[in-house]
């Protein structure tokens, strides 16, 4: 008579081998950021790369959390506004992790929309002030000079700007500046103006890649070179620069 560990083991052996999981992508800033949008146009590109999603905060947080837990980090890495291009905030963190396997690129036009409160909207409220981040605030200028609208400063960020405007928390009137993908994650929304944004050339580059905590940190020369040598390679290959 075949024994039960017998029959177990023969069943574990024949049974088909079960896809492991792709590791999570823990990404930049917050759910409705710019970050948020570049990822979901990149899983749109490949769906394989399709896994569950954590919004980390900074690029340094970003990495260690991938790090910890075996994901994958996705990160702004360039700018076409910014000197250099290079962003700051994730040289500074691969001064202390090194991209192991950089794993897709992506650049998109950071496109900014206006939202307001879908109540604003039914009764008809003009435009009296808008929120958002100070980079967004300024960068939205010359739309802004139509309205002459007051700023109200969201050092949070774009999506909890939007969120506040979602909820009532600003004065009536008041529009919400940010990614163009605020009212899916905010339904009480309503998009009022697209493509605000001054510099209609404005291009950011993001990076999905697999990490590892240094041992010693690097300087900043360093992880500049490191960081603007892993583009060049991508860029030169053409592989999996979207």
């Amino acid at each position: 008579m075949v024994s039960f560990k017998k029959l177990a083991v023969a069943f574990l052996l024949s049974a088909p081998l079960v896809a492991q999981a792709t590791p999570t992508i823990y990404v930049q800033a917050s759910k409705g950021s710019f970050n948020d949008a570049a990822l979901h146009q990149l899983l749109k590109k490949d769906p394989t790369l399709k896994s569950k999603v954590i919004f980390s905060g900074t690029p340094l947080n970003t990495y260690q959390q991938a790090n910890e837990n075996k994901g994958r980090a996705f990160t702004a890495i360039e700018n076409s506004t910014i000197k250099g291009k290079l962003v700051d905030a994730t040289v500074k963190a691969i001064e202390q992790y090194k991209v192991t396997k950089p794993i897709a690129f992506i650049t998109t036009p950071i496109e900014m929309c206006a939202f307001m409160n879908k109540q604003d909207i039914k009764a008809k409220q003009p435009i009296k002030a808008i929120a958002s981040h100070p980079a967004a605030l300024k960068e939205v200028s010359k739309w802004n000079q139509s309205y002459d609208a007051m700023e109200i400063v969201v050092p949070q960020g774009t999506a909890y700007a939007a969120k506040q405007v979602s909820m009532h928390k600003f004065p009536k009137g008041t529009a919400a500046v940010g990614a163009c993908v605020l009212n899916e994650i905010y339904p009480n929304l309503v998009n009022v103006a697209a493509n605000i944004q001054n510099d209609e050339s404005n291009r950011t580059s993001f990076m999905l890649a697999e990490v590892v905590k240094r041992k010693q940190p690097i300087s900043s020369t360093q992880a500049t070179k490191e960081l603007q040598q892993i583009i060049k390679t991508a860029k030169d290959s053409h592989k999996n620069v979207l």
